[in-house]
């Protein structure tokens, strides 16, 4: 008896639901038909705004219909009032579709963003496709926004272009595809002004286009000459979802690159210091296998500040910190002849900087070949050195002998 009253109670259930269908369906169909009917742009859109109203997926061939006429008449508009109120419908259109993520509405939509020249329009359209997911169009929504990052205009152009900016930045997030992440990445530092908020919202969906950005991040670190934007690129890489190995991959070739320019200015010299600061705390941050360019970078950076003072107490710091995550007798040979020098000039003068000693002593324990051992020991048994620095070079020790 249970299962006949439940049975009863879900047909219905049923019958309620389907009759609301029903009305729903009918209620689409009269506006479609209405719209149809309609002779006057004032009918058009009062109608219009009733069948958007609906929300309903029964809609969309009225609604792509209705777009694909306005779109196709629009050139012919020539009365400025007419063509404004052109506009407003086919954006209400727009609009709608792709909240409805109608695909089929695709081509007619595209076709909008190229015919009509109104921005507000065009950034709906583009929009429109992201939310439809037009991956068809990606790439040449990619180059539209690549021509506007590089098209610096005048002002009145300027403002149209951050609108079409803004609404390509949002349709290549949406899409994801891979062909996008460049001109969003340049768009995040380009000429755009804090206005129209391009820079900041490029900058967001950049971490929704790839998880593994390496690829690009690095083709744009090595081909670009303005420091700026390599250190944006090596950020970019931080802040991805790429495997460490990827990201460590993209610090190391920050670091050529931090080394292979030299400063012109003050100004260019702070940023290849920056650079090659946030590529060496992302190295100790994210351990790699060995790389033989890097490895050797890292020791040239030592040497050059062993012979030429080249760089700061916190760069070298920095530095020592990094080559703390190597092992082998290749980085601890280099550390231990650095400490060699430390210690003969132990004897005539303080050193430069015991901060620089201290890490220097830890690299060394932290690298753990035996190779360290010598000028280690020699440090902890010498009258020169001051008894916190002996200590840590007896941890050092301890740590070493440990891992042998």
């Amino acid at each position: 008896m249970q299962r006949i009253k439940l049975k009863i109670l879900m047909l219905l259930l049923l019958v309620i639901v389907g009759s609301q269908f029903a009305v729903a369906n009918e209620i689409a169909a009269m506006w479609t038909r209405l719209y149809e009917r309609a002779r006057t742009l004032d009918q058009k859109q009062q109608i219009m705004m009733n069948i958007v109203e609906q929300h309903s997926r029964d809609v969309i061939p009225v609604l792509t219909d209705a777009l694909d006429e306005e779109v196709r008449t629009f050139r012919n508009t020539a009365n400025v009032t007419e063509a404004g109120r052109k506009i407003e419908l086919m954006k209400m259109v727009v609009e709608e579709l792709g909240r409805l993520k109608a695909r089929e509405a695709v081509p007619v939509v595209w076709e909008t963003v190229q015919i009509v020249e109104d921005p507000i329009l065009r950034a709906e359209a583009i929009m429109a496709l992201g939310s439809m997911g037009a991956r068809e169009y990606a790439e040449d929504m990619a180059m539209m926004l690549r021509n506007i990052n590089f098209n610096y205009d005048d002002i009145q152009n300027q403002r149209k272009n951050e609108i079409i900016a803004y609404a390509l930045v949002t349709a290549l997030g949406r899409l994801g595809e891979e062909v996008g992440y460049e001109p969003v990445f340049f768009a995040s530092q380009g000429w755009y002004s804090g206005q129209r908020q391009v820079k900041q919202k490029a900058e967001e969906v950049l971490q929704q286009i790839v998880d593994d950005p390496s690829d690009q991040l690095l083709r744009i670190l090595r081909t670009n000459d303005d420091f700026q934007l390599k250190l944006a690129a090596l950020q970019a890489a931080e802040k991805s979802d790429a495997p460490e190995i990827a990201k460590a991959e993209v610090a190391a070739a920050a670091i050529d690159e931090g080394l292979t320019y030299s400063p012109k200015n003050k100004s260019e010299s702070r940023e290849l210091k920056t650079i090659r600061m946030n590529a060496l705390e992302m190295l100790e941050k994210y351990p790699q296998p060995k790389n033989e360019r890097l490895i050797e970078n890292l020791i040239s950076m030592l040497q050059m500040y062993r012979s030429d003072r080249v760089f700061d107490e916190d760069e070298v710091i920095t530095l020592l910190e990094a080559l703390g995550t190597f092992t082998g007798e290749e980085i601890a040979r280099p550390l231990s002849d650095m400490l060699g020098y430390y210690n003969q000039r132990r004897e005539v003068a303080p050193p430069d900087s015991y901060r620089i000693v201290r890490a220097l002593i830890q690299a060394l324990g932290n690298v753990g070949h035996s190779t360290g051992i010598e000028e280690l020991t020699l440090v902890t048994i010498s009258d020169y050195w001051e008894n916190s620095i002996q200590r840590e070079a007896q941890a050092s020790i301890n740590k070493i002998q440990a891992a042998n």
